[in-house]
């Protein structure tokens, strides 16, 4: 009797984990990879020349340029649109609408957190870089925090002034939501499908308003956020956009890239590029797409591929370890907390619990189940992501829990978008998938409120002149601001400089 090979009886369940969606998840690299590339590389760049002293910029920029060129075969690049101009466009501008309503430009009514980010990006407009804010026993209290969304507007403002800086921010915000966007399995002609799709982006939520129902026994006051009913929270993606921009829009985008890829011979060495890229946007995006990116490793192994490019894996090792060391100053000082709002359920944790991945995610997830016929791997990652992260708590808004969810959330809704696409390998009979719209009518309200709060409460504009310390207080927030107390970072670094105080600022808006 022939013995059987070693591993044989885990085949069908790899099969089943790297099943995929052929027509979305192994696209050649093209004209849209690059420009998200170019993307999410411009804020390392920045910061590199910005923060670092010449000699280590000069060595780390070289280091990501020449890993982009060994990783991506360049003569394989498709240099089209992935959709028709038409169709290019529509997406486009349904972006920047969406974009609208957030904080960046401040168009609409912007987020009470918009404050912070406002003082953050004027520090960084009026600041010599890296920006200190005080310097105690020679130890220089510096910014640190995920700084790499405000870098591009930063920069542009420096050049034509403060009040460049709103503007500038929005269309760099507006550009990265399109690119989110046109990396989706969207319809390729405009018509109504496209319509209902880019809705369903921009209202893909939990059911957050059965939650609210349940815990506060009456309908939720408008404009609230109807997102913290419970001691856990996942955002919806408006919410996301309008709360906090700085960590989704990095890790919107890859999560897509990681969608529309992984099934490609050249995704493993494209991926080393974005591991690299991400650390300057956001330190959560690594920890929610690790799962999905080892389900990538997976494929590329059994694929037969065994080698990866040594370049931009030596790259990827040396950016993150330097990024590991900047992000992570006095990072024991970081609070840890869950801000909630006190519910009957609070103090219930199993009750809380089970409440929330049924409403949240499990419902959604269960009925994905029962349609797709691709793509169960990146289901069952996304599915017990979401169930783990609430036992995990970091951040003084438990902003682990906050962002590290995103990538499996996106996955979700990908996901959702090719129930509703021909040619997505749904069950044959093509009937509507009757719950899946209703889960995702109840969830709609989540981002109403927050497109609503946005469109009828009084917009307020920008005010540069506080530092991040005076919004704060006086209060030193250690989620954005560290010690420089390592002797590694004080040899990488340039020498810090005190940002300039709000009087100073004043007398410089007075003379520009």
């Amino acid at each position: 009797m022939a013995e059987k090979p070693p591993f044989s009886a885990l085949r069908p369940i790899t099969a089943r984990l790297l099943s995929h969606d052929k027509p979305n998840s192994a696209k050649p690299l093209d004209a849209l990879s690059i420009a998200a590339l170019a993307y999410l590389a411009l804020p390392s760049f920045i910061f590199f020349f910005g923060w670092l002293r010449w000699p280590f910029a000069i060595f780390f920029s070289l280091l990501v340029a020449s890993s982009m060129l060994v990783a991506i075969d360049w003569r394989r690049i498709v240099w089209q649109l992935p959709y028709r101009l038409p169709v290019f466009l529509t997406i486009v501008a349904a972006a920047f609408v969406w974009s609208a309503f957030g904080g960046a430009g401040h168009f609409a009514a912007a987020t009470i957190d918009w404050t912070v980010r406002d003082a953050v990006l004027g520090d960084l407009v009026y600041g010599t870089w890296p920006v200190s804010y005080a310097e105690r026993d020679g130890v220089h209290y510096i910014l640190r925090s995920a700084i790499g969304y405000f870098l591009p507007a930063a920069v542009l403002a420096k050049a034509l002034g403060i009040h460049a800086a709103d503007l500038a921010l929005y269309l760099w915000t507006a550009l990265g939501t399109a690119l989110f966007m046109l990396s989706l399995p969207l319809p390729r002609q405009v018509g109504g499908r496209l319509l209902l799709l880019m809705m369903l982006v921009a209202m893909f939520s939990g059911m957050d308003l059965l939650g609210v129902l349940a815990y506060q026994g009456d309908w939720p006051e408008f404009p609230g956020r109807l997102e913290w009913w419970t001691q856990f929270s996942y955002s919806s993606l408006s919410g996301q956009l309008f709360w906090a921009p700085n960590h989704a829009l990095p890790t919107w985008l890859v999560s897509s890239l990681v969608y529309r890829h992984w099934h490609q011979p050249m995704f493993p060495a494209f991926a080393l590029l974005l591991v690299a890229l991400l650390p300057i946007w956001t330190p959560f995006a690594l920890p929610g797409l690790a799962p999905f990116l080892a389900l990538a490793a997976l494929q590329f192994y059994v694929a037969g591929s065994r080698r990866l490019p040594w370049l931009p894996l030596l790259s990827a090792l040396l950016v993150i370890a330097l990024m590991a060391r900047f992000l992570t100053l006095n990072i024991g000082d970081i609070p840890t907390a869950i801000a909630i709002h006190q519910t009957r359920s609070s103090n219930d944790f199993l009750l809380s619990y089970l409440s929330f991945t049924l409403l949240e995610f499990g419902a959604l997830a269960l009925a994905l189940s029962l349609r797709l016929r691709h793509s169960y791997g990146i289901l069952w990652l996304a599915t017990a992501t979401l169930a783990l992260l609430p036992f995990v708590v970091f951040g003084p808004s438990n902003d682990l829990l906050l962002r590290a969810s995103i990538p499996s959330l996106i996955m979700l809704m990908i996901l959702t978008l090719t129930v509703f696409q021909p040619s997505a390998g749904i069950a044959p009979d093509e009937r509507m998938p009757s719950l899946i719209v209703l889960i995702l009518l109840i969830g709609a309200f989540s981002p109403a409120y927050e497109l609503g709060r946005a469109a009828s409460v009084r917009r307020w504009l920008p005010d540069y002149t506080p530092t991040l310390i005076d919004q704060q207080n006086g209060v030193f927030p250690a989620h954005y601001v560290g010690r420089l107390d390592r002797a590694d970072m004080r040899v990488l670094l340039r020498d810090p400089a005190i940002v300039p105080s709000r009087e100073q600022r004043l007398v410089n808006e007075r003379h520009e």
